[in-house]
């Protein structure tokens, strides 16, 4: 018998765990399983379970569509995870000798199984967008066709135990003849009957139509990922089209504004044009060098950038908030030079505070309209620290807090600077600047 594995989406991590297992159910990695399973218990009633390989068979089905919907992002495991059903089963139905191995539901369902797990794992892997729509097309082809090849299996097996109850005395090997081999001089008589003819023509004209809507799909999912992810991180992005929440939670982040230094001069003195077009390439190394660095942008203000990090685990924010900004001052010299060759205005220098605190993270704003963003005096610091370091002729600022957080190589790039009075705070605030 038979059965495959994949994950249509590209990401699975985004979608709720129960979602994630129907899909790979229903839609991906137990299609032939199941629909093999549902034929069986259709022919054999309750007496369906009386056979412990077909039980075992469905435990098998459950465990690989538990491990493909957790770990099933991953390519390999895309693959190999697809073939967990079929092995299992192959190991404990083997010892009914070969004419289980050769039998063509069998062989059917690793060739369904070896296929769709390597379609899927390309579809993973790929960056292709006409490759990934190409496989998305065949891989519904391919699940069209495995409940009518099933379909074909299960009418042959009806005829044969209709001709071996017609004829008792007469020797026929029905295991014989559901071999991979034999099966196929049955689909004569298969096709003689007018019914079956509708159902594989009607089949693949549905598979064709399915195939056709699914491509569509993907290119409008693909479309919609693009332009969404200009206006969020692509990681709320996939929250927010997976349907899932960004509940408000209180955490603690690295947060760094950093802002151009006379700006506002800058602007006088250019068009509108020229001013935004100079702002959306700075933009674009900030955005870079933010998702380099494990942060996420979270959001412009005017000439201003906002972005936070900690949010992704596995790194120190920190660190991660000082490498990018070491990233954007190595990239100036080549910004400047950039912004020259294309008579845009000139970009002298820009600040940067960063502040490491607890902040609130999530939807924020109308039932109508929200904005997934990052509150609190945290922020309000980091943005303090960044006006002052005009005043403290550093491009730099970093806390206290956020300085006791730095590896021993990236403190050393910084110096104390003393006590700062940054507007809104009553106390002062120790501070470091860049060397």
């Amino acid at each position: 018998m038979t059965e495959r594995g994949e994950d249509r989406s590209g990401s699975p991590k985004a979608l709720p765990l129960l979602s994630r297992v129907s899909r790979e159910l229903l839609l991906s990695s137990g299609q032939f399983a199941l629909f093999y399973i549902i034929m069986n218990a259709s022919q054999s009633g309750l007496g369906f379970f009386s056979n412990a390989g077909h039980v075992a068979l469905l435990g098998f089905l459950l465990i690989q569509t538990a491990v493909l919907a957790l770990f099933g992002a991953r390519p390999s495991v895309r693959f190999l995870g697809s073939l967990i059903a079929p092995l299992a089963y192959t190991a404990l139905e083997s010892r009914e000798g070969w004419d289980f191995i050769v039998n063509a539901a069998h062989v059917w369902f690793w060739a369904f199984s070896a296929v769709t797990g390597a379609f899927q794992a390309a579809m993973l892997s790929t960056k292709l967008r006409g490759l990934r729509i190409g496989l998305e097309f065949a891989l519904t082809i391919v699940n069209v066709g495995s409940f009518l090849i099933l379909y074909f299996y299960f009418d042959t097996v009806r005829t044969l135990e209709g001709l071996a109850a017609q004829a008792p005395g007469a020797p026929l090997d029905i295991r014989a003849q559901l071999t991979i081999g034999a099966i196929a001089s049955w689909l004569p008589e298969f096709l003689s009957d007018p019914t079956h003819v509708y159902i594989l023509i009607g089949g693949a004209l549905l598979g064709l139509s399915l195939g056709l809507g699914r491509a569509d799909v993907l290119r409008l999912k693909e479309r919609i990922d693009a332009l969404f992810g200009k206006y969020v991180d692509e990681d709320v992005r996939d929250r927010i089209v997976s349907g899932g929440r960004a509940v408000s939670q209180e955490t603690e982040l690295c947060v760094l504004f950093s802002d151009i230094r006379d700006f506002t001069g800058l602007s006088e003195h250019h068009d509108a044009q020229a001013v935004t077009e100079m702002l959306n390439r700075y933009f674009t190394l900030w955005a870079a060098a933010v998702r380099r660095h494990g942060g996420i942008v979270d959001k412009f203000i005017g000439d201003a950038v906002m972005a936070v990090f900690g949010l992704r685990a596995g790194t120190e924010p920190c660190d991660e908030a000082v490498a990018c900004l070491l990233e954007m001052r190595e990239a100036l010299p080549g910004l400047r030079r950039d912004l020259a060759e294309r008579a845009l205005p000139a970009l002298s220098d820009f600040g940067v505070g960063i502040h490491f605190g607890k902040v609130v993270v999530g939807d924020i704003g109308s039932e109508e309209r929200k904005n997934f963003t990052v509150i609190g005096d945290t922020v309000n610091v980091a943005s303090r620290l960044e006006s002052a370091c005009k005043s403290l002729g550093t491009p730099c600022v970093v806390s206290a807090r956020a300085f006791a957080r730095l590896s021993p190589g990236n403190a050393a790039r910084f110096k104390a600077l003393g006590g700062a009075r940054l507007k809104g705070k009553a106390e002062t605030v120790q501070v470091y600047g860049l060397s």
